[in-house]
């Protein structure tokens, strides 16, 4: 494994040591079902807010949607009252919550005002129970910052918790911070001292019931001695993680249990039982949404397939990490770009080697220019000391009367090297200023480029949404004239006729009209289904979850079950926003029912201040992305224009006969 991939590998192992410190071998499930049953059995509100904390932790990782529901009704509810306890737990459960979904930046700043909060109250309690959630806290503010890159930082937080950890004897802690030195050691590929720490990390975990946490350490512990090329000392120890594993059969750290052992079917040229156990890993990170394991897992793809000699797949797989990590982590991006580069350059694609390598330099470029401020500050410092130096030396050459005609030459010569050193810092300041102008001049033209094109793309959204509202309000008037005009001519034929049956010259027709008034019935009915269809009076009257609901209702596919999962959908009130929102739901519940002859369908949708999650999965036949069927082709544009009009992205997961996963993100302003 390359230089770069390996410490992608610590840093992901990293992440899952730290999630769900507090909760040792108790069944999570178990743990969660208990407090929600005290939740409904009390009426005080602060004890019912300082019971979500702990559901929202003991959820983080099984149940994502609980979590952040129960985490966010605790930190609005403390934010409200003067208890600054309870804001810090709150704090800290929100910090699970948005590291489960890889929002280390956020993960960071919730942590940081628990540990602010914790710290306030242990200079007037000192007691071990608030010491154990500060060093909580503070170990897992170190595995967000850890988690961005900044290894430095990491280590200055672990370095603080070390004597408190000592001093309370927190055994789990203690070798939580064993480990993260063993992973420090592990990324500067120093494996024989990273293998000292692994190798004693054992006792303080026996001293201790967790063991999920135990686990993810062994495993660690693995992809150290595979390093080391001990590969029967790594299954040794993948044997002891997975019996570890067995004791918390519904831990979510499975998956890098699957990674681990995969590496070592991978090492002993095993390669279908190494893809076997990738797979399995994938299945467990989509399924729990752990989209921060997935560079992880796509390095692995792309050394199994490079061993393989499947050049084809090695590009597919380094295509997808890149994607995962662009824009998230420089210095994995600089490792995709150049081996993207390699790549299509290998295969003779030279004008896509030559994008990839131009990406490359730029982005390395951004990154220079911060080394070289932090340099031309370096060299500002030496020159202030310098010039200070010789200020000494001047005030003591006149103290000096009998040493003067040495004293002279001396500071002539002093003089002499700080001016050959003003001389090299200006040069040296001169050259920094032109390629810095040099930068700034190209990134204001990149800049300009960008504005272009962000009014282009406004342009083309305006259009966008001048269209769609022409073409719903063209609904709104066909549904009218068809309830109100067409409607009721068959309403008055059908009254028309129901008083002709009653005529007893026409009693030998009865029979007819009554079958006349039953097909006018059902065309009634069915021209209300599509006039509901056009212009949904329910979304406007009663939200967009109950008009899913009525839309649902009038489907003909009555053995397809459809789970509606909605929250804080009333806090959608801007009219254009909730029929697009709409729209897209519609189409897509559509879809899987007609296309993908789907049994099962689920429709998440999470409403928070500054966005809109939206998820649609299903389990029918699926389609390949780069499938450019008409039908398929043409209902995706169209979705991707409205997703892109209330300016959303848009994630497609889907194979053939494996289902449909479509994850919307849409940002509120």
């Amino acid at each position: 494994m390359s230089v770069s991939s390996k410490l992608y590998t610590a840093a992901v192992l990293l992440c899952f040591t730290m999630g769900n410190l507090a909760f040792g071998q108790e069944n999570p499930l178990r743990k969660i079902d208990s407090l929600e049953n005290l939740l409904t059995h009390t009426d005080n509100e602060f004890q019912k807010a300082y019971i979500s904390t702990d559901i929202a932790r003991a959820a983080s990782g099984i149940d994502s949607i609980k979590a952040y529901t129960k985490a966010y009704h605790a930190l609005n509810f403390f934010l409200k009252q003067n208890d600054s306890f309870g804001l810090a737990k709150a704090y800290a459960a929100m910090g699970y919550v948005v590291y489960d979904y890889n929002e280390m930046g956020k993960s960071q700043q919730y942590y940081e005002k628990a540990k602010k909060l914790f710290e306030a109250q242990m200079k007037k309690d000192s007691s071990k129970t608030l010491v154990n959630l500060w060093a909580d806290t503070s170990l897992n503010l170190a595995a967000s910052i850890g988690n961005q890159g900044r290894a430095n930082e990491e280590m200055q937080y672990l370095m603080e918790l070390a004597p408190v950890v000592k001093k309370f004897k927190n055994n789990k802690v203690l070798a939580l911070i064993n480990s993260n030195l063993g992973i420090s050691f592990y990324n500067d590929a120093d494996y024989d001292v990273a293998y000292f720490y692994f190798k004693e990390n054992h006792i303080p975990y026996e001293r201790t019931e967790a063991y999920s946490q135990f686990a993810v350490d062994r495993l660690i512990f693995a992809s150290c001695l595979m390093k080391m090329d001990s590969l029967a000392g790594a299954k040794k120890e993948l044997d002891r993680a997975y019996a570890l594993l067995q004791k918390t059969p519904n831990t979510p750290r499975w998956h890098l249990y699957y990674q681990e052992i995969g590496e070592y079917y991978s090492k002993m040229k095993k390669f279908p039982e190494a893809l076997q156990q990738f797979e399995r890993s994938m299945q467990i990170i989509k399924k729990q949404k752990y989209f921060g394991a997935l560079p992880q897992q796509y390095l692995q793809y792309v050394e199994t397939y490079k061993e393989m000699g499947d050049f084809k797949r090695e590009k597919e797989y380094m295509y997808k990490f890149y994607q995962q990590v662009k824009e998230e982590n420089r210095s994995e991006e600089l490792y995709a770009l150049k081996q993207l580069a390699k790549y299509e350059s290998r295969d003779k694609n030279y004008k896509k080697a030559m994008s990839y390598t131009k990406a490359y330099f730029d982005l390395n470029d951004s990154i220079n220019i911060d080394e070289k401020e932090k340099e031309a500050a370096r060299l500002e410092k030496l020159y202030q000391k310098e010039k200070k130096d010789r200020e000494i030396l001047e005030l003591q050459n006149l103290n000096s009367q009998t040493d003067l005609d040495l004293e002279r030459k001396k500071s002539q010569n002093y003089l002499l090297y700080f001016l050959l050193g003003t001389l090299l810092f200006i040069s040296l300041a001169g050259y920094l200023t032109y390629n810095n102008r040099q930068k700034k001049a190209m990134l204001k033209e990149q800049a300009q480029e960008q504005e272009i094109q962000q009014l282009k793309v406004a342009q083309e959204r305006k259009i966008f949404g001048v269209m769609m509202e022409g073409i719903e309000q063209e609904r709104k008037r066909l549904a009218a004239d068809l309830h109100d005009g067409l409607g009721g001519r068959l309403s008055g034929i059908s009254i028309k006729l129901s008083r002709l049956s009653e005529n007893k010259e026409a009693r030998s027709f009865t029979k007819h009209i009554d079958d006349i008034l039953a097909n006018l019935d059902d065309s009634l009915q069915e021209l209300r289904s599509v006039a509901r269809n056009l212009m949904p009076e329910t979304l406007l009257k009663y939200g967009l979850k109950a008009a899913v609901e009525d839309y649902c209702s009038t489907l003909s596919a009555k053995d397809t079950n459809i789970t509606l999962q909605f929250y804080n959908t009333k806090n959608i009130t801007e009219k254009n926003e909730l029929l697009t929102i709409y729209r897209i739901i519609q189409e897509l519940i559509n879809n899987a029912v007609k296309h993908a002859k789907a049994s099962e369908i689920l429709v998440q949708c999470i409403v928070t201040d500054d966005k809109i999650d939206l998820a649609i999965e299903d389990d029918g036949i699926g389609f390949k992305n780069n499938d450019h069927s008409k039908n398929i082709g043409l209902g995706l544009t169209s979705l991707k224009n409205r997703v892109d009009y209330i300016n959303g992205v848009m994630d497609i997961q889907t194979e053939t006969n494996e289902g449909t996963s479509i994850n919307i993100q849409i940002e509120r302003t």
